[in-house]
C-alpha cells in the first residue's frame, strides 16, 4: 500500500471517529488523538506523504533524497516486526558464505511469498 493511501485511511478513520456521537465516540476519538500525538513518527510520515502528493511542507527534518524512498513505507509496526522476524532466520550466525547478492534474492523472495 502506498504511504499516501495509508495516511489517508488513518485521516478518514479519524474523521469518522470524530463524527460518532456519545460517550463511546468521544472515548474513541480521544484515544486515537492520544495515540497519534504520542507517535512522533506518524507526524513525520504524514509530512512525507504530503510531500509525495506535491505539497510543500515546512520544517521537514528529512533529507529530500530520502522522501521518494518512503513511497511504500509501512505505517504499522506489524509489517516491520514481520520483516525483522524473517531476517532473524536469514541472518543466522551459522551462515558463513552468504553474499550480499544472495541476501537480496532471499529478501525479495520473502517479500513476495504467500503467508
Amino acid at each position: 500500500m502506498l504511504l499516501v493511501d495509508a495516511i489517508n485511511l488513518v485521516k478518514e478513520f479519524k474523521q469518522q471517529a470524530n463524527a460518532v456521537r456519545g460517550d463511546i465516540g468521544t472515548r474513541v476519538s480521544q484515544k486515537l488523538d492520544e495515540v497519534l500525538n504520542k507517535n512522533a513518527g506518524f507526524g513525520v510520515l504524514s509530512d512525507v506523504a504530503r510531500v509525495l502528493q506535491g505539497q510543500k511542507v515546512e520544517n521537514l527534518e528529512l533529507d529530500s533524497t530520502l522522501v521518494a524512498k518512503f513511497k511504500f513505507a509501512p505505517t504499522t509496526s506489524v509489517d516491520v516486526e514481520r520483516t525483522f522476524s524473517n531476517f532473524k532466520h536469514i541472518l543466522n550466525d551459522r551462515r558463513k558464505n552468504f553474499t550480499v547478492d544472495n541476501l537480496e534474492h532471499i529478501t525479495i523472495i520473502n517479500c513476495f511469498k504467500e503467508n
